[in-house]
């Protein structure tokens, strides 16, 4: 789905529903300053309220200066209907976790082009077809957007090439023991963009 259609589909009776009367108002910006800038970038937003009062709030983006605005996350699936995860550690669980293969849209890349070649970066699996299905904030106080995408008719018949601080291993799990990941509790990250993809793709 193109992201125009995105757009037309905001027009459904859900998404009229959530724009019903009766918002809060939204706040103002009023100024904006770095805060710190290495891999990720946090910025300093100061926010007038609707009652005149002004706040600070951190802000946390990709590092602007490399024109890098967003990212991708992958739902593999094999002709038989496994789906390809791959286990990686992270530094903030400070654990090997289980993960969806993805990472960043370059500048100037199609967000459908850096899903297919992180999942080959990331697993070594290639793919007949890959649909971008939606996307989301990375997080509530994010500017970084986190395109969802699903990959059908994957084989491990590519080349994995890992960046020099990853390690990942690939692993095909069934359905019911992705899901199983899921609702373990701190076994995976990026579970909202996991649930979204198997909600797309009729999995749930």
């Amino acid at each position: 789905m193109s992201e125009p259609e995105w757009r037309s589909a905001a027009a459904d009776p859900a998404a009229a529903e959530l724009s019903r009367p009766g918002d809060p108002t939204a706040w103002e910006l009023v100024g904006e300053e770095l805060g710190f800038h290495r891999f990720l970038t946090v910025k300093l937003r100061r926010y007038r309220l609707p009652d005149g009062r002004e706040v600070e709030w951190d802000v946390f983006g990709s590092k602007s200066d490399e024109g890098i605005s967003s990212g991708v996350t992958v739902l593999p699936l094999t002709p038989e209907g496994r789906i390809v995860t791959i286990r990686m550690f992270r530094a903030g669980p400070d654990r090997i976790v289980t993960n969806l293969p993805g990472g960043l849209v370059e500048p100037g890349e199609e967000p459908a082009l850096a899903g297919a070649r992180e999942l080959e970066e990331e697993t070594g699996y290639t793919c007949e077809t890959l649909d971008l299905v939606g996307w989301q904030w990375s997080s509530a106080s994010s500017t970084f957007r986190k395109y969802i995408a699903i990959a059908r008719g994957c084989r491990p018949d590519g080349k994995q090439s890992l960046d020099e601080t990853e390690d990942c291993v690939p692993v095909e799990l069934t359905v019911d023991a992705f899901r199983a990941e899921l609702r373990t509790p701190g076994a995976m990250t990026g579970v909202d963009a996991a649930y979204l993809a198997l909600d797309h793709a009729g999995l749930l």
